[in-house]
């Protein structure tokens, strides 16, 4: 999933989208999944379109015609940075009357649509309405009497969000351009005219051309080590929700962890991510024992360019990581659990709109959560667990009423908006809350059944709030009150009854620390990467540049390869003008485009005049290898 927004102490990475498809431990402060906004880009003054179903951020009128199957034929064009080809939707009417068919879309140069009717293709009439600066521009297709098929023509636009063309330069092995989508929440719209809402689902087929020197993958089936044909053919069979299409093009390896499961990444690197992600197997047999079986055909992972503005992006079967999560260690590898927990929470059950992405990225925290417990320790995931309620807290007071309720009203307010720490880490609690109260043999069990009963299906709020009722709460009377529920589900803030994980480690770390500061020194080689966060988000405000030295000296931090660690450090040091990481600073900015990491070392040097120059100086020679979405929140962070 994908970044959201949060204010320090930090934890480590983990979905996101995070803003998409991330989990809330790799956000940085202040920022938006994914896996992207923050609250101050919500435009509150935005006027209410009507739209034709649940979902206030698409124009699509499935409600009277859905398309349960498309057909991409696109060719990639790296020159012109554009797809160009067509889509093509079979039809299914729920208004027998329906004579239009209204598609999404964004920044798309429309040529012609076609409509299929008695056994042939003819040209049909199209019109685009007026355009809305959140929810993009409408297609309405002209269905003629029986039409059984649509046929849109089309390319993309250089600009498209959904979109990021990466020059050789900014790819591992600087040779050949590389290219990846990022559909969540709202932008598969900017690369396909599709009824682009998490309420509907479909399944898709595509043929893809690209250079032939490049390896072309989308999130479907990929066949094991495919060759460089230039021609690529692709198969989901298996419904997904619109923001998890997916594509990818550029100068890739394969390996095979299993015969289900492989990753690929630029040759350089292949290695490096195959021994930083081999645990993915392990997490794969306990997620299955935990929450019921797989239900996709693959699990395959894909690195990305440093410029993916999140930590992941869980495409179903093809997975989009950040190389900034390969530190060596296996460290930061709860983002891979994240991830790969959303093949459950989100790919397989899904927000039926983005007001309930709690449903999403919640459970995906929790099964997450229970992972890292069952491969690397309970002392693990407990630490994991206290940091995000660190960042959590720190993060509520940055955000509005609104913004720290689980069932968010968002209206039509820019979906973005919705990716805080909120409906990742608050909803995470909820469900260790009734965890606690229903005990974890019970809420297993009821979990498993959620997972099955709603297999490739999108449901409200609402409706889980009527099947919790019926499966757990009534059956198992006096564990949980309909008002705690209400008020964890619909208040701000958090209930008082919030789980507040404590771990032993940490207060032995708060110990250690306390006798590093009395001139005592400290062995850390031992400790986990929650260890080292746990001693920087928690150093004393008055810290002297002497102590800050000796910390960096004895613990090798500005020079450290762990990138977490590192933007805590960084801020830490432009906080308190310590010089000898600078060059540390400019360094780091300008060779990734992760926001989770990124955004908030923008911020401690935007809060001096002198530092907001060097960062706008910093940010011209970075801009070029960053997304538009990176681009826009730091813009944001300069005032540029």
């Amino acid at each position: 999933m994908r970044p959201f927004s949060i204010t320090l102490p930090v934890t480590i990475l983990a979905a996101c989208f995070g803003l998409w498809g991330c989990s809330p431990a790799e956000q940085a402060a202040p920022e938006p999944s994914s896996e992207t906004a923050s609250a101050n880009t919500d435009i509150e003054n935005h006027s209410r379109i009507e739209t034709p179903t649940i979902d206030e951020h698409s124009f699509a009128n499935s409600n009277e015609v859905r398309t349960p199957h498309l057909h991409l034929n696109l060719a990639v064009d790296f020159d012109a940075k554009v797809l160009s080809g067509y889509v093509e939707f079979e039809l299914e009417y729920l208004n027998e009357n329906a004579n239009t068919l209204v598609l999404d879309t964004e920044m798309l140069n429309i040529a012609r649509a076609e409509a299929y009717t008695n056994g042939e293709w003819a040209h049909t009439e199209f019109t685009l309405g007026e355009r809305d600066v959140i929810l993009g521009t409408p297609l309405s297709v002209t269905l003629p009497v029986g039409a059984e098929k649509v046929r849109v023509h089309y390319s993309s636009s250089p600009e498209a969000t959904g979109l990021d063309w990466v020059a050789p330069e900014g790819t591992a092995g600087g040779e050949y351009p590389f290219l990846y989508s990022q559909s969540q929440p709202h932008y598969a719209r900017t690369w396909i005219p599709i009824q682009d809402t998490p309420t509907e689902r479909l399944t898709f087929s595509a043929e893809l051309r690209t250079p032939p020197e490049l390896i072309g993958l989308m999130g479907a089936n990929n066949p094991p080590n495919p060759e460089r044909t230039g021609v690529y053919q692709f198969e989901s069979r298996q419904k997904i929700p619109s923001y998890l299409m997916a594509i990818a093009v550029g100068d890739l390896e394969f390996h095979a962890l299993n015969e289900r499961m492989a990753i690929y990444a630029e040759p350089s690197i292949l290695q490096s991510a195959v021994a930083e992600f081999g645990y993915t197997t392990d997490m794969m047999d306990v997620t299955e024992e935990l929450f019921g079986p797989f239900a996709w055909d693959r699990y395959d992972q894909l690195v990305l360019p440093p410029s993916f503005p999140f930590g992941g992006m869980e495409n179903p079967q093809l997975a989009f990581l950040t190389p900034t999560v390969i530190a060596g260690d296996q460290s930061l590898v709860s983002l891979i659990a994240h991830e790969l927990a959303h093949s459950w929470s989100g790919n397989l059950v899904t927000n039926a709109t983005w007001r309930d992405l709690w449903l999403n990225e919640g459970f995906t925290s929790y099964v997450e959560n229970r992972i890292m417990e069952a491969v690397y320790g309970e002392e693990r995931a407990l630490m994991e667990r206290m940091l995000d309620a660190q960042s959590l807290d720190a993060a509520l007071p940055s955000l509005s009423e609104r913004q720290q309720v689980l069932h968010i009203e968002l209206a039509q307010r820019d979906p973005d908006s919705s990716f805080t720490a909120v409906p990742y880490t608050k909803a995470q609690q909820f469900l260790f809350f009734l965890e606690d109260r229903f005990g974890r043999e019970t809420f297993d069990a009821f979990v498993r059944q959620y997972f099955a009963d709603f297999a490739f299906q999108s449901l409200t709020t609402e409706q889980f709030q009527d099947y919790m009722e019926r499966e757990l709460v009534q059956p198992n009377p006096g564990k949980v009150s309909r008002t705690e529920i209400m008020q964890w589900l619909y208040a701000p803030g958090l209930p008082d009854n919030s789980p507040r994980p404590e771990v032993a480690a940490f207060e032995r770390v708060a110990e250690a620390q306390a006798r590093w500061f009395a001139g005592e020194p400290i062995d850390i080689r031992a400790w986990s990467i929650h260890e080292r966060l746990y001693f920087l988000t928690n150093l004393p405000e008055d810290v002297s540049h002497a102590q800050l030295e000796r910390m960096d000296k004895e613990f090798h931090l500005t020079n450290t390869q762990n990138n977490s660690v590192l933007s805590h450090w960084l801020v830490i040091a432009i906080q308190h003008d310590y010089q000898p990481a600078m060059p540390r600073v400019e360094e780091m900015l300008t060779s990734m485009g992760r926001l989770a990491y990124i955004r908030s070392v923008y911020a401690a040097l935007a809060a001096t005049p002198e530092g907001l120059e060097k960062a706008r100086q910093i940010y011209v020679k970075a801009k070029p290898g960053y997304h538009v979405l990176t681009r826009d929140q730091i813009e944001d962070v300069l005032g540029l």
